[in-house]
This record gives structure tokens, sequence and C-alpha cells, in this order.
């Protein structure tokens, strides 16, 4: 009996670290680290669980953590991380197997369970367990904002179209002006022209292009005003009308000051070696697929860091310095610190066309015991953890210290803002009517002379043609 008595008081004991005896609720020892947004350190008091008066923004996984313990009925232990903000270690695996950091908590049963936001990965699925999915989240590349040069400035009128459009615009009109001055030639030739003069069909179908049809176009054989109609319709009709509508939207909006559009355009430029992927944790789920994953997209740029590796910073502030004063690129996501502080930076420009969506979890440790009624209350809560997220990412509120910059466009929203159109819109135009009337004036002096020179060698032949008469 006594030994039945010291084994049971040796269990409740063993089972103190995990029991409130005086409230009966089960204990969960939680990570905290200061890492915003995930959690602040500007409250009073961290961990700071729920929002109020003196401290609004607490930290977005912390509301969280704390509405889904309560509803678990979980008593909360903190266990305080000892890192300085932008310098948390997530969670290293060691040559020798063992884990440090956040996740080396969980591993050596320093705690149950990380209040940060994880992604998934191969590796980690190994070693530890994953929530129920709470959110997922956007990875955005980071980088420079590329300058407003001469040249972009002047393509401004040509934006409507793509330069392929263009060189096939172009080459269809050579095309049709080549098969017009032929089918002229043969009309000649048939007798139903009387002239052959291909550089005044030339002018015509210039004119034609513009919209301006001259009079004397004709043509006298069905293949000609077949190809003529089709030209009309074609080049003057639907290429000039709807030029004319998106020149305008072109000229309204903002000018793009994104260096490459989407993903596979950062991919192609890194692989010519113009930018480099930089990072301050090579950890990080989307370094460990680049490593790892069969997803088309980290395949090619798998290929195209091979000879061109990754740069590794030595914190999230260092990494952004590099991005602001040279051409690298800085793969973050849109609930990270890294983007908070980046937010706090100018002439840094945000491209997330082309890179998929991922999931975040809170990760436990491996067979954790609290996994299942910890996943139950996420579902439940599921509209709270919602609104929780938009509240710190989607609803504009100023969490940060946001920097007074001259300007800030986001050129990857498709509701872009129009705007008075200045001079930077409309330079090209003017630019273009400028060397147009430059060409018309040189050609005119030219003329001129070769009119003089003409008028000179005539009173010259006729000055001989007389002094031979008189002889």
């Amino acid at each position: 009996m006594r030994l039945l008595t010291v084994a049971t008081l040796i269990l409740l004991l063993k089972d103190c670290r995990f029991q409130d005896v005086h409230l009966g609720k089960q204990k969960i020892r939680v990570v905290y680290a200061r890492n915003p947004p995930d959690a602040f350190a500007n409250c009073l008091r961290f961990p700071q669980l729920q929002p109020n008066l003196a401290c609004p923004f607490p930290g977005y996984t912390l509301e969280m953590m704390g509405q889904i313990a309560a509803y678990a009925g979980y008593d909360v232990e903190p266990v305080l991380s000892q890192n300085i903000v932008g310098s948390l270690d997530w969670g290293t695996r060691l040559s020798n197997d063992t884990w440090v950091g956040v996740l080396g908590m969980l591993a050596n049963d320093t705690a149950d369970v990380a209040c940060l936001m994880y992604q998934r990965t191969d590796l980690r699925d190994q070693y530890f367990d994953f929530s129920y999915p709470l959110t997922n989240v956007q990875p955005i590349y980071v980088v420079r904002e590329k300058t407003q040069d001469i040249g972009s400035i002047l393509w401004n009128a040509f934006k409507p179209y793509s330069t392929v459009t263009w060189f096939v615009i172009v080459g269809s009109f050579i095309t049709q002006v080549l098969v017009l001055i032929g089918i002229s030639r043969v009309e000649k030739d048939l007798g139903m022209r009387k002239r052959f003069r291909p550089f005044e069909v030339f002018w015509q179908c210039i004119q034609l292009q513009l919209d301006e049809h001259s009079e004397d176009m004709n043509f006298f054989t069905i293949a000609g005003n077949i190809v003529m109609f089709f030209c009309a319709l074609l080049q003057s009709g639907f290429l000039i009308k709807l030029y004319e509508g998106l020149l305008l939207s072109a000229l309204l909006a903002p000018p793009s000051t994104n260096p490459f559009k989407n993903a596979d355009g950062l991919i192609q430029l890194i692989g010519k070696g113009q930018y480099h992927l930089v990072t301050n944790y090579m950890g990080n789920w989307y370094f460990d697929d680049l490593v790892n994953s069969n997803d088309p997209h980290f395949v090619s740029l798998r290929a195209a860091t091979a000879n061109n590796p990754v740069v590794l910073a030595k914190s999230v502030s260092d990494a952004l310095d590099m991005v602001e004063s040279g051409p690298y690129v800085y793969p973050i996501q849109e609930d990270s610190l890294a983007m908070q502080m980046s937010k706090e930076r100018c002439n840094l420009v945000y491209v997330s066309d082309g890179l998929p969506q991922v999931g975040s979890y809170f990760v436990f440790q491996n067979k954790s015991r609290f996994l299942k009624s910890m996943n139950t209350a996420i579902i439940m809560n599921s509209d709270m953890i919602q609104h929780t997220f938009s509240k710190y990412f989607r609803e504009g509120y100023k969490i940060g210290n946001i920097p007074k910059c001259t300007q800030i466009v986001d050129t990857s929203n498709p509701e872009i803002v129009s705007k008075p159109l200045n001079m930077a819109s409309t330079v090209g135009i003017f630019t273009l009517g400028a060397i147009g009337i430059a060409i018309s004036t040189v050609v005119f002096f030219v003329e001129i002379y070769i009119f003089l020179h003409n008028r000179v060698l005539e009173s010259h032949r006729k000055t001989r043609a007389a002094m031979a008469k008189n002889l």
C-alpha cells in the first residue's frame, strides 16, 4: 500500500509541470520571440496576448495564440527567446542532427509550441508536428526601384504595344506596301495604269495607315482592292483605333518602377548575372524548397542560381541595405519582419506575380499531445484568425515607422489610380514630333539645295548649248 502511495505521489509530481493544481488547467509551454509583426516588444509587458488601449497591436501571432490556447482550455506558460529584433534564429539543424534556435527549444523539450508562423518543409516534417494551417501568405520579392532614364521616358508613347507587337505591325505594313507596289506595276504592264510610281504608292499607304485616305489611291484590279481593303481594316482600323484608347490609359497610369514584372523575369535576370538573391536566413522555407522542391519555379531558379549563388547577409537590416545599394533581390513574405522593416524605407518596390502562396502553421514538438485539441481550437476560431490577419496586413493600419517618402506607388496593383498628364508622360510624343520636324527640315534644305543645284546645271547646259549654236 505504501509503495502504491509513493508511486502515485511520483506520478502527481511528474504531472505538475503540466497541471495547475489550483485552477485545474493544463499548462502549455509557448516560445515567444521579439519579432514584429508576430510579436511587438514595445508593450509595457511582454508577451501581451490581448490588445488593449495602451497596446492595440501586441502582435498578430500573440493574439492568435492567446485566443486559441484559451479556447482549448490551456494555461499558457511563456518561454522567452533571448533574441534582439532582427536577429531571430527560427531554427537551424546542425550536422550532428541537433537543432538550435526556436525549433531547438522544441526539440530539447524546453517548450511545447512556438508562437511564430512557420512554413512546412520536408526537413521540418521529419522532426516536428505542424498545426492545421492558420492562413495563407504571399511570398514577395523586395528590390530597389528602377530609375527612369531618358530611354524609358521616350518610350512612354509606345507603351500600349510591346516591342514584338511593334515589329509585327511594321513588318505587316512593309509587306502590304510591297504587295500594293507589285500590283500597281502589273496594272501598268496590263495598260490599266498610265504610270508606275512606287514612291507615290508608299506615301499613299502611309496616309491610309494614319487614317487619311488619299483620293488618288485607286487600284484597277480586284486583287489590289482586296489588299487595300484589308490594309485599311487591319492597319488603320483595328490597330490605330485600339492604340488611341490604350495610349491614353498608358499615359495616365504612373510609370512602372519595377525592374522586372514577375518571377520568371527575375529568374532570367539572375541567370544573366544582373541580379543576385540575398537572405539573412538560409533555413527559410523558400531556400529549403530552392534546394529540394520539384516545383517548376524552384527548378528554374535552381538552374539560374547554379553559377550565381545566394548571398547570405548577417541580419534583416544588412539584407535590406544590400537591396537599397545594389542589384540584389530579397525574397520575403507579407507577414514577416523583413516586410515590416522594408516598409520603413523608401525607393523599394515589391513584386509577387508568379510566386505561389504558402500556408502558415504553428509548430509543435514531435508527436505532441496538444496537437489535436489545438487544431480543433484553430478550426473553431477561423473567423477570429482571419480578422486578426486582416487587421495587421490588409486594413492599412500604420503598425510601423512609416517613412515620409516623396512618392510611394504600388505599381503591382492592377487598380492603378490615374493622375494628371505631365511632361514625363507626354515627352515621348513631343520628342517624336520634334524628330519629325527636324527630319523634315533637313530634307527641306536638301531639296532646296538639289533644286538650286539643278537650276545651276540647267543654266550651264543652256549656256553651253547657246555657245555651241553660235559657233
